[in-house]
Formats: C-alpha cells, sequence, structure tokens
C-alpha cells in the first residue's frame, strides 16, 4: 500500500494572498454565472474567500470528517501521472504550494495553489464526486500502457476541461476551466467547438497544458462518466 508522509501546510506571506485576491475576485464572478451546482455548493460548503490562501489544516479536517479524504501538502509543482494517481488511489488529495506569478493571471500552465483550491476543492468535497476520482486513479494504475494515453486523455477533457448539462444549460465541470481567466472565456466562446462526450473520440485527442484548447466535450451528467469508469475497471479485474 502506497503511503505519502505528511508534511506541514506551508504559510504564505501578504504578496502571494494579494495574488488570490485578484485571481479570486476577477474568476469568482464569473463562475458564479456558469458553473456547474456541485461546484458552487462546494465553493460554500469550504468557506472560500477573497481575503487571504486558505487554512489548509482546517481544510483538511473538514475533507477527512465529510469524504474521508486527506489534503496532502506537497512543494513539486508538477506531479506526474502516476504520483497523481497514486495518491488519489489512497483518498489523498495533493496541495500544490506556490501561486502563479502576476504576470501569469490569465493563463498558467502549472496547476498552483490556485487552480488546486479555487478550481478542485469546491468539486472534490462531494463524496460521489471523489469516489469517482478513486475509481479513475484505480483505472488509470490498472490499465495497460497502451490504454492509459486515451483514458488520461479522458480525465483531462473531462475532470479537468469538461462541460455538463444541467436542465439543459451548458455549465462548466471541470476545474481548469474553473481557475483560469482565460480559458474561460474562451470555452464559452463561438471559437469553441463543443461536442458530446464521445470516449472513443477524445481518446484520440493528446492534450496540451502549454495551449489552449480548440475543442471541448459536454457530459449529459454526472452518471455518463460514472458508468463510463465502471466499465472501463470490468476490463481489467
Amino acid at each position: 500500500m502506497f503511503v505519502q508522509e505528511k508534511r506541514p501546510f506551508y504559510h504564505f506571506d501578504a504578496h502571494a494572498d494579494e495574488t488570490w485576491r485578484i485571481l479570486f475576485e476577477r474568476q469568482f464572478a464569473k463562475v458564479q454565472q456558469r458553473a456547474c451546482a456541485w461546484y458552487l455548493q462546494g465553493h460554500e460548503i469550504l468557506g472560500l474567500t477573497s481575503q487571504y490562501i486558505p487554512n489548509f489544516e482546517p481544510l483538511d479536517v473538514l475533507f477527512q470528517e465529510r469524504i474521508s479524504w486527506e489534503l496532502v501538502s506537497t512543494d513539486v509543482q508538477y506531479s506526474d501521472g502516476q504520483t497523481w494517481f497514486e495518491h488519489l488511489r489512497e483518498r489523498q488529495f495533493l496541495i500544490t504550494e506556490y501561486i502563479r506569478e502576476r504576470e501569469t493571471l490569465d493563463y498558467t500552465p502549472l496547476p498552483d495553489i490556485f487552480h488546486d483550491a479555487f478550481g478542485h476543492l469546491p468539486m472534490h468535497i462531494h463524496q460521489r464526486y471523489a469516489d469517482l476520482t478513486q475509481e479513475y486513479a484505480h483505472l488509470m494504475l490498472e490499465c495497460t500502457q497502451e490504454a492509459r494515453p486515451a483514458l488520461g486523455s479522458i480525465w483531462w477533457y473531462t475532470i479537468e476541461f469538461g462541460f455538463i448539462k444541467e436542465r439543459g444549460e451548458l455549465k462548466a465541470f471541470g476545474t481548469g476551466l474553473m481557475s483560469s481567466y482565460a480559458e474561460w472565456d474562451l470555452a464559452f466562446s463561438d471559437k469553441m467547438e463543443r461536442r458530446p462526450f464521445d470516449p472513443a473520440d477524445i481518446g484520440n485527442y493528446k492534450p496540451s497544458p502549454h495551449e489552449m484548447h480548440k475543442v471541448l466535450w459536454v457530459l449529459e451528467d454526472f452518471d455518463q462518466l460514472e458508468q463510463f469508469v465502471a466499465q472501463q475497471r470490468q476490463k481489467y479485474r
């Protein structure tokens, strides 16, 4: 069994808190209008504010009590897929403890603490969503090497940059959309091609964190993603 030795959470300075405030105030105005319901509910549960970067120690307690997950500090700016999924398999969510520079406020290829805390955590506080990410982690770690690239693309274009339908309306579902000011505007513009969720189609696309997307996919509902993961896991049991 994989075990992560826990380390103390980093405490940020006033400059970092000001960067957080700028990011938060610009992006929260957007997500309130077009983010999925789970995200907005999670935001309220966590009590995130624009005043400062969250204190992750009480948030860790909240996650343990509510969904039996841990938040784990890491100083690695971009964890590789193996490490990321090993932690998710053990119900541990890595908190990347650095924040982007001011010149990359609109878009950054590296997942920073704003992406983790503002983007991921409001979704992850829901038990059903967290369970799905753990199941996906098992899938990624158990599948063949040949299957892994396509499954990685499907993770990227759902968990990180997916849309979902709610009462017939298009809503942001992916955590990368939630935390990226520039990507959000592009995703909802006429310049973005949006396709129905199709694992075979998505698997043909190799995502890159260094460029804006040209096509994104839309889930009909969360059941659709759960059913896909369950079907795939059956192949490797």
